[in-house]
């Protein structure tokens, strides 16, 4: 058993017991039964097309049943619209290729915010230079976390970087990797009083099992997310979720003519197309199938929770408020957010000028020594994130006696 506390989800979500006995019960059935007819129906049709023997020997897997329920699900489970499309891909990188794509195809000018995660910006990059438009950013990290403006005002900053560069597509992040709720239900609707966008994409990645995703979806057309973080799922499945009908034909042609010049080469996305439409190509490319089971198994975690999203997300919101208000007097100084900017993911920032000049390894390592794993930055910043039962009252004074060690 693990003596770490672990507010490191943000990063990299550690696997719930679910995800960890449908992994094992795979490998196993993969090492048994690879080859032979049980395991060509079981990925087809399910865990009940196994004959007793076989469920009874593996029950961590009684979660799947075949890749149009898996999609069913996880719609349900995130609050997403149950009749739109949903893509299941190893990369959600790959899902973001296609959406950076899309809008390209839609738009002259999207505009993003400084606080898009950097490996999403520079595939959008890329995408813009050869479609020949343009990127425009709009600076939020500062002031929303430095000044800590509000809710509206970030609204008005983004209206206005908008239409005074004549933007006409968005990429936004539901939730930053800094812990910033960005308002997408307030914001699009505010653009689309003006002007429609040509096309408006949200990731998600943050926001998966952690915040709310039913206030979001309606308002983007295409919403990017992934299973290894607040899922807890751990092996990366990308989802790529077309919101609107209005969606469709674009994501569908441009699909089409990726696949086609060897651009979406996701063997996950295509196998689980060949999977759900009842077609097996002769020679398509060896996939790894891990993902499918414990996302499987880590949806049904949610829908057994006995709380609904918002009262988690509430509990996570408390867990930050508990060790802000700790921070202060251990050396650590919170940086927040508006409160209604606020997520589980909360940044504290070191005192001590000898702390803020450690390497962000050395930061983490310290942490690890006493008990917390923890995301570390340069500039003495570190990144916590929690669960909605990750802090107990023992739990607090782990984190209270860390950040005074670390500081």
């Amino acid at each position: 058993m693990t003596t770490c506390l672990y507010l490191d989800t943000a990063r990299l979500g550690q696997m719930c017991p679910e995800a960890q006995q449908a992994d094992r019960d795979f490998a196993r059935l993969a090492g048994e039964e690879a080859g032979s007819l049980y395991y060509d129906l079981f990925l087809r049709v399910g865990f009940f097309s196994l004959p007793p023997s076989l469920r009874r020997r593996y029950p961590g897997l009684a979660d799947w049943s075949g890749v149009a329920s898996l999609k069913t699900r996880i719609k349900t489970a995130l609050a997403l619209p149950r009749a739109r499309p949903l893509l299941l891909a190893n990369r959600a990188a790959m899902l973001v290729r296609l959406a950076s794509r899309a809008l390209c195809r839609r738009c002259e000018n999207v505009l993003v915010t400084d606080m898009l995660w950097p490996a999403y910006r520079a595939i959008l990059e890329q995408e813009c230079r050869a479609q020949k438009r343009t990127l425009t950013t709009l600076p939020l990290q500062g002031p929303v976390l430095n000044d800590r403006i509000s809710q509206d005002e970030l609204v008005d900053r983004v209206l206005e970087r908008y239409f005074g560069e004549n933007c006409d597509g968005l990429l936004l992040s539901a939730l930053t990797s800094r812990g910033v709720r960005l308002p997408i239900p307030q914001i699009i609707p505010a653009v689309s009083r003006v002007r429609r966008p040509g096309f408006v994409v949200v990731d998600a990645a943050q926001a998966v099992n952690h915040t709310p995703l039913h206030a979001a979806a309606p308002y983007c057309d295409f919403l990017i997310a992934g299973c290894h973080k607040w899922l807890r799922a751990y092996h990366p499945l990308g989802l790529g979720c077309c919101c609107r009908p209005t969606a469709d034909t674009v994501v569908a042609e441009v699909s089409r003519e990726m696949t086609e010049r060897g651009q979406l080469d996701d063997p996950l996305l295509s196998f689980t197309w060949e999977l759900e439409n009842g077609r097996c190509e002769a020679f398509s490319e060896t996939v790894n199938l891990a993902p499918l089971f414990t996302a499987a198994a880590a949806v049904s975690r949610i829908w057994r929770s006995p709380l609904c999203r918002n009262e988690a997300f509430d509990r996570q919101i408390a867990n930050t408020d508990r060790v802000a208000e700790v921070a202060h007097s251990t050396g650590w100084q919170p940086v927040r957010p508006a409160a209604s900017l606020r997520s589980g993911i909360l940044l504290l920032q070191a005192k001590r000028s000898e702390t803020r000049s450690a390497a962000p390894d050395t930061l983490r390592l310290a942490f690890r020594r006493w008990g917390l794993a923890v995301s570390a930055y340069v500039g003495g910043l570190i990144r916590t994130s929690f669960l909605p039962d990750t802090l107990s009252p023992p739990g607090l004074s782990q984190v209270r006696s860390a950040l005074g060690r670390c500081a």
